[in-house]
Parts: C-alpha cells; structure tokens; sequence
C-alpha cells in the first residue's frame, strides 16, 4: 500500500490547489490604477493687427493648443484683386511654417503682405 502522499489522487489535489492560489495571486496583483484622460485642447482665436499698403490689416488666428490651424483677414482696406492673392500665399506658407519666419512677401504687393505678416506677428505675441 502506498503512501497517502505519494497518492495519485493526492497529488491532482496538491496540483489543482497550487494552480487555483497562483490564478487568485496572479489576478489579485493586477493594475487598479486608473488612467485619466487629459481634457481635449479647445480651439482658441487670437487678434492682430497690421499696416498693409491702404491701412489697417486685422487677422483672427485660430489655435490649437500651440498649433495655428487658420488665419482669416478681417478688415483690410487694401486692393482686393492684388491684396487677396498675396493673402491666401502668405498665409498657406504661415500656416506650413507655422509661424512668420521664413515667409517672403509676395512680390507686387509687398505693402500688403508685410502688414499681414506684421498682423499675424502681432496676435501670436499675446
């Protein structure tokens, strides 16, 4: 007669034991932190302004977070087939370099886009 610790049943019941305490060991240690989720970042609208050729130039320009997402001429009192071209190239080159630097004046209407570029200079300072 064998043993009762050198049993078959009782080895079955040693290794069902031992894997029911390291599943409870092993869950029991689990993470129960809990992650936060920082609040989203809300777009918010700065304001410039600028001497063009005819006067004053005023921008709005959206923000996300630290990132310039548009920039919208307000008030201009520069030519409207000259000014609006130089517009839309100063600000699609503003917006890829986000931020003024390295953005050239467009030629033929340096006055305008200057005060654009002065415009937008002046709302990213606030």
């Amino acid at each position: 007669m064998m043993s009762f610790i050198q049993s078959k049943s009782f080895k079955s019941g040693m290794a069902i034991l031992f894997a029911l305490l390291l599943a409870f060991t092993v869950t029991g240690c689990g993470d129960t932190s809990t992650e936060e989720e920082a609040p989203a970042a809300e777009p918010h609208t700065l304001t410039g302004s600028g001497e063009g050729y005819a006067g004053t130039i005023t921008v709005e320009v959206e923000m996300l977070e630290d990132e310039i997402q548009s920039i919208e001429v307000t008030e201009s009192s520069d030519t409207p087939g000259i000014a609006d071209g130089a517009f839309d190239a100063v600000i699609g080159k503003i917006i890829e370099n986000q931020g003024t630097e390295d953005v050239d004046v467009v030629s033929g209407a340096t006055g305008s886009s200057q005060g654009l570029l002065d415009a937008v200079e002046d709302a990213l300072a606030q």
